[in-house]
């Protein structure tokens, strides 16, 4: 045999080691790289590769497990982040097919309490996902006897001040605490009709305290409206109208007593005189009339 062909034996046996041994720390892929330099430098590639190590091992940095890459931005992923309002809307989390990962994000939504939306919860109360009701179903209860402590506890310092100005601020939150109450769908039948009366009774108190306030008379007719107490709301409506001309505030609410009770002519007036006023509509008005004005628009 050749020195020649010794020489080819050996070199082959040595491309075969290095990717033998190299392919045990890297992927197959770096290991044929690295094999494929060996085969075409003879002697030269070793060495290069052997230099390599010895550079990297100086400098303590490890071939074996590369540091990734960092990007700067924020990772966005849903199965590797904690619940966040602004990225995920919780709503859209019923979408999601995983129920591992809707019952992840929802419970670290409760543990970070930023459930506001009660639709959400009554939804949650529903899932098929026993722990997310569980959670869905603990928080309703807790919010709940909160809110009916809060109530309490106001009510209690109602029923002691005697000055006007400390029964408004006191009027003015029982008012707030009640219609949180109502709008949440907390308690029974009874207790829901209980809680509507002491709301009129305060919103009745606070008007005849401040009946400049405008937030406090719209609050007073809209609970009306959604009591039902149409005559009340009327004659409510009808005197913050008079106190009140060309204003946008008296006329949509009496818009939305009107639909309240299936008034058609009444809707079509009300329409017709908001579109009417001199003054720049709010959105909230904006809508109503695209959404009521069909018919008064044909006239």
């Amino acid at each position: 045999m050749s020195p020649l062909t010794i020489l080819i034996l050996v070199h082959a046996v040595v491309v075969l080691l290095w990717f033998f041994i190299a392919s045990r720390f890297r992927t197959r892929q770096q290991a044929a790289v690295e094999s494929v330099l060996v085969l075409l430098l003879p002697v030269f590639g070793v060495l290069i590769l052997f230099s390599w190590r010895l550079v990297c091992r100086l400098f303590r940095y490890d071939l074996h497990h590369p540091e990734p890459f960092e990007d700067d931005r924020e990772d966005f992923s849903i199965s590797t982040m904690d619940y966040q309002a602004d990225i995920v809307p919780l709503s859209d989390t019923y979408l999601l097919g995983d129920a591992r990962m809707k019952r992840r994000l929802f419970t670290n939504a409760i543990k970070q309490e930023v459930v506001e939306n009660p639709e959400i919860l009554r939804e949650a109360v529903h899932d098929e996902d026993r722990e997310i009701t569980y959670y869905a179903v603990s928080m309703m209860t807790a919010r709940m006897g909160k809110v009916s402590d809060d109530i309490d506890a106001v009510e209690q310092e109602l029923s002691k001040a005697s000055d006007a100005e400390e029964r408004e601020g006191l009027l003015a939150r029982y008012a707030d605490l009640l219609e949180d109450y109502l709008k949440n769908g907390y308690g029974d039948a009874d207790g829901r009709a209980a809680k509507e009366q002491h709301l009129l009774e305060a919103l009745d108190e606070l008007v005849s305290l401040e009946p400049d306030i405008d937030d406090v008379r719209e609050q007073q007719i809209r609970a009306q409206i959604r009591a039902k107490a149409f005559d009340a709301a009327h004659a409510a409506c009808a005197a913050y109208e008079a106190e009140r001309p060309q204003a946008e505030g008296p006329v949509y609410l009496r818009l939305m007593l009107a639909v309240a009770e299936r008034d058609d002519a009444g809707v079509r007036t009300a329409v017709k005189e908001l579109r009417a006023l001199p003054v720049r509509l709010s959105p909230e008005a904006l809508t109503a009339i695209r959404y009521w004005g069909g018919e008064a628009r044909n006239e």
